[in-house]
């Protein structure tokens, strides 16, 4: 799966080189749940989220064993994954779209000098890993640095190409909205972006993704909304809750920036 999640990244930027100026005038806030909005590729009337998986003998975009970010927990064929024919699948939309190939060295060329944050949980990390991968696969000669942050609350990753000034950097948030210690334990509070305001602002492009510890998973002892603190509630509400609080964050400081912001929706769990 973690292939065809990348692979479906790339068709993402390649829409996104397609149409978008590397520093509009305005935020750009694009939702890439199915059949929510439709983003030209070549025409006006192209929706991107409506196709199929098609096998595309000139993929994969970039060699696992030779990518340097690649962590080995999310290696598929170093794990010892015996086939191959999942790395071979392309994203085509339905006709009569067509998609520009993913192309690295302008990716790298449009964002030079630009500072590039992914936030959210795991499956977030995958887009951010498969995103590096295919930038190094473009330019396998430019310099690169890494470091690793497990400081805070916030652990970060951050990869640097050093010869186009691009930042790639990762933080984990599973809710995006806080998640914070106290003495009756850990609270996650549907109404607070106090990790947000230190971290994402000054980004030229972010990338956001929540939902699968909200659904699935508790790592909290109680949530608190406004003045009202329960040990759970109904987990689509205080999705819709902690998404809301999430927006008005992004209305009220990047409404008038330069920055644009995406936002993934439901991904599958890890395979």
């Amino acid at each position: 799966m973690r292939a065809r999640r990348g692979t479906l990244f790339a068709a993402v930027v390649a829409v996104l080189l397609a149409t978008c100026n590397a520093r509009a005038a305005k935020t750009t806030i694009t939702s890439l749940k199915h059949g929510q909005q439709r983003r030209a590729a070549g025409s006006s009337s192209c929706d991107v989220f409506t196709g199929s998986w098609v096998l595309d003998s000139s993929y994969p975009l970039y060699d696992s064993s030779r990518c340097p970010f690649v962590r080995k927990e999310f290696d598929c064929r170093k794990s010892g994954r015996p086939d191959a024919a999942y790395l071979k699948y392309r994203w085509r939309p339905n006709p009569p779209c067509s998609l520009p190939r993913f192309d690295g060295l302008a990716l790298l060329r449009m964002w030079r000098g630009e500072k590039v944050v992914f936030v959210g949980d795991s499956l977030v990390v995958n887009q951010y890993e498969s995103l590096l991968c295919m930038l190094h696969a473009a330019a396998p000669g430019t310099r690169t640095t890494a470091s690793w942050s497990s400081e805070d609350e916030s652990p970060s990753i951050t990869v640097r190409f050093e010869d186009y000034s691009v930042t790639l950097i990762y933080y984990l948030s599973h809710y995006l909205v806080d998640i914070v210690n106290e003495k009756t334990g850990r609270i996650l509070k549907l109404d607070a972006v106090d990790e947000g305001r230190k971290k994402w602002r000054g980004a030229d492009v972010l990338v956001f993704g929540s939902w699968r510890w909200w659904g699935s998973k508790i790592s909290w002892d109680y949530v608190q909304d406004g003045n009202t603190t329960v040990p759970d509630m109904d987990r689509t509400q205080a999705f819709s809750k902690g998404l809301q609080t999430w927006a008005r964050w992004v209305d009220a400081n990047l409404a008038k920036t330069s920055t644009k912001v995406f936002f993934q929706g439901f991904s599958p769990s890890h395979r």
